[in-house]
Order: structure tokens, then C-alpha cells, then sequence
């Protein structure tokens, strides 16, 4: 019998089993995988992710983002750089690897390349059967392996077709030939409500694409096809190896994250950013707050996972509730978004502070509404404009 079993040991994962380990209980943490694998990923990490690990993650990190080239369609570039970083790029096999290597150092134990095949809670405890027919109990469980496993699928319901469909691409290439250090590229209107992606590492370019799988239709290869055959940025490359994912991003009816002995975090219980589809910070940022709320149930004797619930509310839905409001504006009319970003950069700028975590998603939005909304005619012919320009 353990205090608590992690299913799945992705960033999520493992920042829970590290947490709890780090404070005294037993954990056993189980995955499918074995360590280090790839991550389809574009593995681009906010700078605000520093404010909730205890451990430094530099050895992880392969490129310091201090902004971006923005793009519609592959035209139209403009570059929008800050003076001090926004995010981290990382390769997700060392990423993911680095924060299991914590945990297991933490005292969590640990099975790699065991699939768990069901989940139950008899009231008083939670089991899990494992291929092979093994069965591991515990007096928590914490669903973290992703929106397809089957703790959230299975156990909790959670629909995984409420997501992003994306393709992932790493292109090899040589940073002494071709000079993007420092920033991403990222494209607006190359794929129904979502956006392209250039992200630079140390030997590679992640290159990808993500939309919204009700309005892609199907067509996510297509949007992916077009995008790197037509970006200035990848001519001369060869687009070969990819790989097809999906982004669990935030919906509605992805509220419920606790029930009885078992919650869930990150991917899992769909806690990503409908606008940007950034998982990773949320990932361990859920885990930890996960981690606190099991870890004060022990202290208090009462299993009670309600105020993880209370907190997601709180702090993450509605953060996420802006995000959507976010995502409404740019993403149904990108060309129109595009056009005000290339008359006023500096609403990119002021967007760098809420990647940073220093200024809400709720604040950035009503601040571009009242500036879209302040000057309707100037908006409305520049997005006229723009509709019979070339690109």
C-alpha cells in the first residue's frame, strides 16, 4: 500500500511524485515509456516557470527566447524582440528526463514501460491493474498520463477529441549556418483557429502546426504541407520525419478534476492554455498544487481533494476563461489581428509580460479590446485593406 501512485510521469508526473516525495510520503510513480524518450512537442517553456521549481533546469535548456518573427500565411514578417527573455526552449526527452531523475532522487519509486490498463476506487483506497496483471493500491492516485490515458478518459469521462490537432517536425540544422538565435517564429493564419511554429534548439528546429480539430477537419496535413513549403525560414530545409499529437487544451466540461480518492493534472484534465496551447507550466504547476493539497490531507488524517478543485477554479479556469476570450478575437480573425499587431508591435510587447507571468491574461484582453474598440473605423479599413493585399 502505497500513500499515493502517479500515473503517467511526464512534467506533470514527475513534479508530483518529486513533490510528494520531497515530503515524506510514499510514492510510486508508474509510465508507459521508458526514459528518455521523444515527446512530440514544441517544447517552448515560459519564463514564469522559474517562480514555481525549487531546482535549477538550466542543463535542460537548449535556447534563450527573447522574442519573435510573426508571419500571416508565411508573409508579411516583422520581428518583435524584448530586452529581457520570455521563454525557454527545450528538447522534451532531456526536459522530461531531468525532472524523473528528480524524482526518483526524491525517494519516489518508480516503473517505466508498465501500461496501466484500469483504475478503481473502492472508497477506501485506489488500484490500478497494470499489464502483466500486476496491481499496485494506494491511498491516492494522481491521473497524469495524458488525455488519452486512461485515468482521465476512462475514470473521469473527459472527451479527448476536445482538443488541438497538431504535427510535430524536427529538422536538423547547423546554428552556425543559419542564425535564429533568440527568438521563435510564429504564424498567424496558416491553420483554422491556431497557429505555425519555428522553434530553434541546439541541433534542431521544431517545426509545427495546431488548430482547433473541430474547424481543421481533417486537413491538419495539408496546413502543415503548405506552412513549411512557404516560410522563408525553412527554404532549403528538408521537412521529413513527423509526428501527429494532440493538445488537450481547456474546454468547458473540462472542469471536474477530483473525484473521490483520485485528480488529475496537466494534460490530463485538459489544463492547457486555449491560446497558446502552453502545457508544460501549467503541468507542473498543477502538479504542485496537487502535490500540496494530498500532502495536507495526510497531515490532517481526512482524505479531502476538494480544495485542489477550489484552487483550479480559482487560479486556472479563470485565467483559461481569458485565454478563450483571447483566442476568440485572434483566432477567428487573424488577419485582422495581424493587421493591428503590424500597425502597433507593441501589443506583442505588452503580451511578453503575461507569457512572464507579470500582468493577467483577463488585464492584456480588455486592454486590446478597449484599443480595437476605441477606433472602430480605422480597425474595420484596415482589415478591409488587408483582405485584398497581396499575402
Amino acid at each position: 500500500m502505497y500513500d499515493v501512485i502517479v500515473v503517467g510521469l511526464g512534467p506533470a508526473g514527475s513534479t508530483a511524485a518529486y513533490t510528494l516525495a520531497s515530503r515524506g510520503l510514499k510514492v510510486l510513480g508508474i509510465d508507459k515509456a521508458r526514459f528518455p524518450r521523444y515527446k512530440s512537442c514544441g517544447g517552448c517553456i515560459s519564463t514564469k516557470i522559474e517562480r514555481i521549481l525549487d531546482f535549477d533546469i538550466k542543463e535542460a535548456i537548449e535556447e534563450t527566447v527573447y522574442g519573435a518573427t510573426f508571419t500571416y500565411k508565411s508573409g508579411r514578417s516583422i520581428d518583435i524582440m524584448s530586452d529581457r527573455p520570455v521563454g525557454y526552449n527545450v528538447m522534451r526527452d532531456t526536459f522530461d528526463h531531468l525532472l524523473l531523475k528528480k524524482a526518483k532522487e526524491a525517494g519516489a519509486e518508480v516503473l517505466e514501460g508498465v501500461r496501466v490498463r484500469s483504475v478503481s476506487d473502492s472508497g477506501d483506497s485506489v488500484s490500478v491493474a497494470c499489464d502483466g496483471g500486476q496491481t499496485y493500491s494506494a491511498k491516492v492516485l494522481v491521473g497524469a498520463d495524458g488525455s488519452s490515458g486512461v485515468v482521465g478518459r476512462e475514470f473521469f469521462k473527459l472527451d479527448p477529441k476536445e482538443a488541438a490537432v497538431s504535427i510535430t517536425a524536427e529538422v536538423p540544422y547547423d546554428r552556425n549556418i543559419t542564425n535564429v538565435s533568440g527568438k521563435l517564429f510564429i504564424d498567424f493564419g496558416s491553420i483554422p483557429f491556431g497557429y505555425g511554429w519555428i522553434f530553434p534548439k541546439k541541433n534542431y528546429l521544431s517545426v509545427g502546426i495546431a488548430g482547433d480539430a473541430a474547424k481543421v477537419g481533417g486537413r491538419v496535413k495539408e496546413y502543415f504541407d503548405r506552412f513549411v513549403n512557404t516560410h522563408e525560414a525553412l527554404k532549403g530545409f528538408k521537412v521529413e520525419e513527423r509526428t501527429g499529437w494532440t493538445v488537450p487544451i481547456f474546454y468547458g466540461g473540462a472542469n471536474q478534476a477530483v473525484k473521490g480518492r483520485v485528480l488529475l493534472i496537466g494534460d490530463t484534465g485538459h489544463l492547457v492554455d486555449p491560446f497558446l496551447g502552453e502545457g508544460i507550466y501549467y503541468a507542473i504547476r498543477t502538479a504542485k498544487a496537487a502535490a500540496t493539497t494530498i500532502h495536507g490531507a495526510f497531515t490532517a488524517g481526512k482524505i479531502d481533494l476538494s480544495p485542489y478543485q477550489a484552487w483550479l477554479e480559482k487560479e486556472i479556469h479563470s485565467e483559461f476563461k481569458s485565454a478563450e476570450r483571447l483566442s476568440d478575437l485572434v483566432y477567428n480573425h487573424p488577419r485582422l489581428w495581424y493587421s493591428i499587431v503590424e500597425k502597433d508591435p507593441d501589443i506583442m510587447l505588452k503580451f511578453y509580460n503575461v507569457i512572464r507571468g507579470e500582468e493577467s491574461c483577463d488585464a492584456f484582453y480588455g486592454w486590446v479590446y478597449g484599443k480595437i474598440r476605441s477606433k472602430p473605423w480605422k480597425v474595420i479599413r484596415r482589415w478591409v485593406e488587408s483582405r485584398f493585399l497581396p499575402g
